[in-house]
């Protein structure tokens, strides 16, 4: 019997070692204390892709993501953000997707709103309140990104960004008011956040982080290699460990709502090395979402944006897509 005691005795210990362990190794995917974890890629497709393109692009969207996200532009001489995101939504409804919309109402240079309007403008703000709430009426997403790096309007319009953290807190109890589960939040530039954006004078912008903070239902960080000063850039790491710095000053819900490098400044091995280093860092730091820049390429090679996808522009994987697989599954599995 002593011995028997004995043996169950050992067999308890080293079942309790190997289920820590197994927990240990899980932890990053299967913590009980997750406020949401998704993972995925932004999906940018037009005409000029050919159909054989478009066509792996929406399938490895579809394998490889428990997310579809609508990133749309919206202004207030522009209705067509509304179709826009009908074919998301129909992607994520057909396939049991969650499903993000995210609105960028800036230029694609960041230097001003689309067409130059402002949210000091009340009639403006009035038709993106009611264009927003139209949004999740006709979507019901899960997710609402109500502005797209924001912080770069906050350097180009002091005013109109006051304006617009005014406007935001009006939009969010009203969508919250309609379905209090609904996430609403913002993203914002991690270089520009901590002045080193190529071309942005070295301008920090924690601030306009600091004054929406209580605000938020969760914070998105854009982060791209190729947007760093010029005399950090061949450090293909360099802006995560502001990863680190942004997790440990702010303890709201916080994930990675785009990343990607170029094949037009960094090699396969430099590729390779950011996206095991990014989704290393995401589970360090219980980041709770990753996204791909882009699923496929643009079809242009005038910028760096044009060749940030996994995919090459006639839907063929690049080298580091397996990679990438392989992390953003065990990421959000």
């Amino acid at each position: 019997m002593q011995i028997q005691n004995k043996l169950f005795q050992i067999f308890n210990h080293h079942r309790f070692v190997l289920i820590l362990l197994i927990s240990m190794f899980f932890s990053c995917s299967k913590s009980e204390d997750l406020y949401f974890r998704e993972g995925g890629a932004l999906l940018w497709i037009n005409e000029q892709h050919k159909d054989t393109a478009i066509k792996n692009a929406v399938q490895h969207t579809l394998e490889n993501s428990s997310i579809i996200i609508a990133q749309v532009h919206w202004s207030p001489h522009d209705s067509s953000f509304f179709d826009n995101v009908a074919w998301y939504f129909s992607l994520a409804k057909d396939h049991g997707k969650s499903f993000m919309i995210a609105v960028d109402w800036q230029k694609v240079d960041r230097s001003g709103t689309n067409g130059g309007w402002s949210f000091e403008n009340v009639a403006t703000a009035n038709l993106f309140k009611k264009d927003m709430i139209r949004l999740l009426n006709a979507y019901n997403p899960n997710y609402f990104n109500l502005g797209v790096e924001v912080n770069y309007y906050a350097l180009t319009s002091s005013g109109g960004f006051k304006a617009f953290a005014s406007v935001f807190r009006e939009i969010k109890r009203e969508l919250k008011k309609n379905k209090p589960e609904l996430k609403v939040g913002l993203s914002y530039q991690l270089e520009l956040l901590y002045g080193h954006h190529h071309g942005w004078n070295e301008t920090n912008s924690l601030s306009t982080l600091d004054n929406l903070l209580g605000d938020i239902d969760y914070l998105g960080i854009s982060t791209y290699p190729d947007m760093v000063s010029e005399q950090k850039k061949s450090d293909v790491l360099f802006s995560t460990i502001y990863l680190d710095s942004i997790s440990m000053k702010y303890s709201l819900p916080i994930g990675i709502s785009e990343t990607a490098l170029s094949t037009k400044l960094y090699n396969e091995e430099q590729r390779k090395s950011y996206v095991k280093t990014i989704f290393q860092k995401a589970c360090d730091l219980n980041l709770k979402f990753v996204f791909w820049g882009s699923m496929i390429d643009g079809n242009g090679d005038n910028v760096w944006s044009d060749k940030i996808g996994l995919l090459s522009s006639n839907g063929m994987p690049k080298n580091e897509f397996s990679l990438w697989k392989k992390e953003n599954l065990n990421f959000y599995k």
